[in-house]
């Protein structure tokens, strides 16, 4: 840990797909109580709004430069849009999940891929303009980074950059290459790398539930009941914006936790439920109506967004009432001036949604049963998912009695209801402040990492590597001639394996390797992973290139006597890979690098 032990105050970021955030606390005032922890909760919409957390909403000028973030971003670029002056301005919202690539995506080639992640990838405003990712993902982060050094002048605290230790929450199923993209924007952002820390957010929130035994269970709301007592095993359910991340612990005898599952999850956040929304409004009024408005009038297209946020933060599974939600008067004059119709209400009435919808008023008021269909792919995902590891936990002879519910999307009542009714033999634990937990057991993590004992390798990493080459057991296409030998390449040589457990910052995994050919002056390494428990080939389906070492081996007289030293370490969140030349003086070492050029 170094320097970031020395650090005498430790800030976390929360960079959310729908809402982002920071909170803090000092070294000192930590030691005597884990849970004085001091976070931004005063982010202001403008017409009464006041949130823990900022919308993940950035605008830019026409310079390419950084005019506004969060509720600021949302509000000038409302008025610039209504001005008509929004032209050569760049406004970009939730786009953190460009960052996540799911299982069926990673078995396609790399070059099949599409929008892969890279210091290139481009990210697409809201109006199709082009801007890179790594910039609008890095100006985010110093937006957050400056608001809280600002906030400290204020408060005249006096700290030096050297005094921080920064911490960065991340999806724990987020692959490695979108783990490293996120440390190449807070380092762009003027983040020291020597003073980041990355956090996977449901074990940020485990730590912080656990520190704060703050624990609620069904009929006992807001008490406070017990600490997780070691032996415990539960469930981490983070349900965010964008992700839905699942994890399973143990409380070991000395407090800190022990991972029993490798993270999984999927897309399945709150976000999902808005797209059904989204869907659901460009079915009732026409696809035409629908796109045309949405060009022609994007602010009022932000506020229905708003609208519909608020609304499902109240959503009831068992509510009774029809919901209704206002819009602005030009929705309905843009389909009547399309549509050549003196009433939607009238229209509405003929179509298939008139007994789910009815118009009063500019307010639609919806069956519940409709509202219910927006959560429906969401919810039914999550408890589909929930209910394979459970089943899993259980043929594994673990004990899981308990879920713990976290992140933002958990605040809605009818995913907690629905939980509730699923598994109802678990005790289902939510903290008063969920969509904080993991920000704050980010700021925790960030103090003491050693919280978190063991994982769970979450893929199978290894080498590629050359042996002599066997017409009974290797294909054809993998042959060729090295120095007079019949060679067998892009053989995948394990080092770590899918499912093996990993003592965290300590586990170390180290390989022997020789040079291709007796005359390289170089020795080139190249570091893969697989989705898949035993690969065989590089070339196989789902193992794909997570970077390349280069060493030098400048004495050729040694010929292949040469040993090429490499190590696998996995620290606290991140795997580090080093090789060297043994039997020499001379130690080179490579970084690790895991993102595609």
């Amino acid at each position: 840990m170094g320097r970031k032990q020395n650090a005498l105050v430790v800030v976390a970021i929360d960079f959310g797909t729908t809402y982002s955030g920071y909170a803090y606390s000092f070294r000192d005032e930590y030691k005597k109580d884990h849970t004085k922890i001091y976070s931004n909760e005063n982010w202001q919409s403008g017409d009464g709004l006041i949130t823990a957390k900022a919308p993940t909403a950035i605008l830019f000028d026409e310079d390419g430069k950084l005019d506004s973030f969060g509720y600021d971003a949302e509000r000038t670029y409302s008025e610039l849009l209504e001005g008509g002056d929004a032209d050569g301005y760049s406004y970009f919202s939730r786009f953190k999940m460009k960052l996540f690539q799911d299982e069926s995506v990673l078995q396609l080639p790399i070059s099949r891929r599409k929008n892969r992640i890279s210091r290139d990838l481009i990210l697409e405003d809201v109006t199709g303009k082009g801007m890179k990712a790594l910039k609008v993902f890095s100006e985010s982060i110093g937006f957050l980074k400056n608001h809280f050094l600002q906030s400290c002048k204020v408060a005249n605290f006096k700290l030096n950059e050297s005094d921080i230790h920064w911490v960065l929450t991340v999806p724990a199923i987020w692959k490695d290459n979108a783990k490293q993209f996120m440390r190449e924007a807070a380092k762009e952002a003027g983040i020291n790398e020597d003073l980041l820390t990355l956090a996977y957010e449901p074990e940020a929130a485990a730590i912080y539930c656990k520190e704060a035994t703050v624990q609620r269970k069904e009929g006992t709301e807001g008490c406070s009941l017990q600490s997780f007592e070691p032996g415990h095993q539960f469930l981490v359910l983070d349900c965010g914006g964008g992700t839905i991340d699942v994890t399973t612990y143990e409380v070991q005898n000395d407090s800190v936790l022990k991972e029993l599952s490798e993270p999984s999850g999927g897309p399945w956040g709150g976000t999902y439920v808005d797209q059904e929304y989204e869907s659901f409004l460009k079915d009732l009024f026409g696809k035409d109506v629908w796109e045309t408005y949405t060009k022609e009038c994007p602010e009022d297209i932000l506020e229905i967004k708003r609208k519909f946020e608020a609304k499902k933060r109240g959503t009831k599974e068992s509510q009774k009432t029809k919901t209704t939600i206002p819009y602005p008067a030009s929705l309905f004059r843009t389909y009547c001036d399309i549509r050549k119709s003196d009433s939607i209400q009238e229209d509405l009435k003929k179509s298939v949604h008139s007994k789910t919808v009815t118009v009063s008023n500019e307010k639609l008021r919806y069956e519940h049963k409709i509202i219910k269909q927006f959560f429906a792919k969401s919810i039914d995902s999550i408890i589909s998912h929930v209910r394979d590891l459970l089943a899993t936990s259980k043929r594994q002879r673990r004990h899981i009695d308990s879920i713990l519910m976290v992140g933002g999307f958990s605040d809605s009542p009818i995913l907690v209801e629905r939980v509730k009714r699923e598994f109802s033999n678990l005790v289902i634990i939510s903290p008063q402040d969920a969509v904080l937990a993991v920000l704050k057991g980010a700021v925790m993590f960030g103090h003491n990492p050693e919280l978190i004992s063991e994982r769970i390798c979450p893929r199978t990493y290894g080498i590629t590597v050359n042996m002599p080459y066997d017409d009974r057991r290797h294909p054809a296409m993998l042959k060729c001639l090295i120095e007079g030998r019949e060679i067998c390449s892009d053989i995948f040589k394990t080092m770590a394996r899918k499912g093996d457990p990993l003592t965290v910052g300590k586990t170390t995994y180290t390989m022997l390797c020789s040079p291709t050919r007796s005359t390289d002056t170089e020795a080139t390494v190249e570091v893969y992973q697989s989705e898949n428990v035993n690969p065989i080939y590089t070339i196989d389906k789902g193992v794909s290139r997570l970077g390349i070492l280069t060493v030098p081996i400048p004495d050729v007289e040694r010929g292949k006597s040469r040993r090429i030293k490499v190590e696998m370490h996995f620290g606290y969140t991140e795997l580090q890979v080093t090789a060297s030349e043994e039997d020499t003086n001379r130690k080179a070492e490579a970084t690790f690098e895991c993102l595609m050029k």
